[in-house]
């Protein structure tokens, strides 16, 4: 099984992996830390489909640093709030990658996201982060379990 790990906070991410790893040892967890990271890394992503994809909602565009590589305007005008929606619209707008279960991990609250999850696909859900990530876990495991939508 192959997790695409969507997460801009180091932290968080270390703790997933960690957790993760202990949970589904067969798992192989791709990292990816930045809208950038993952937009660059899109024909990459779409010709190794991984068999989820957990994305964080608050996604920075970068990591800081001194040759940092400015948004394109429409990131700059939205900010980091949705750079996680923006990259699981790129897989559901591209053929090959359409069908990925996403799971949008975040800390926002489902009204914070009222708009946007009425309209999602039936294979991208929201989970909210936890503590705990049994939730999450069995999410992965309930999806990869399932036929894919095509």
């Amino acid at each position: 099984m192959r997790l695409l790990i969507v997460e801009d906070d180091y932290r968080q991410a270390e703790w997933m992996h960690q957790k993760l790893k202990e949970a589904l040892p067969d798992a192989n967890l791709d990292p990816v830390t930045t809208e950038f990271e993952f937009q660059s890394r899109f024909d990459e992503i779409a010709n190794s489909e991984p068999d989820v994809v957990v994305m964080d909602v608050m996604l920075r565009w970068t990591d800081p640093s001194p040759d940092l590589i400015p948004p394109p305007e429409e990131i700059e005008k939205e900010g980091f709030y949705r750079g996680g929606l923006r990259c699981e619209k790129m897989l559901a707008e591209d053929e090959r990658t359409s069908g990925i279960p996403v799971v949008l991990y975040t800390v926002l609250e489902r009204a914070d996201l009222s708009k946007e999850l009425p309209n999602l696909p039936q294979h991208v859900q929201y989970l909210s982060k936890q503590a705990d990530l049994g939730p999450l876990v069995e999410r992965i495991k309930e999806l990869t379990r399932r036929p894919r939508d095509t």
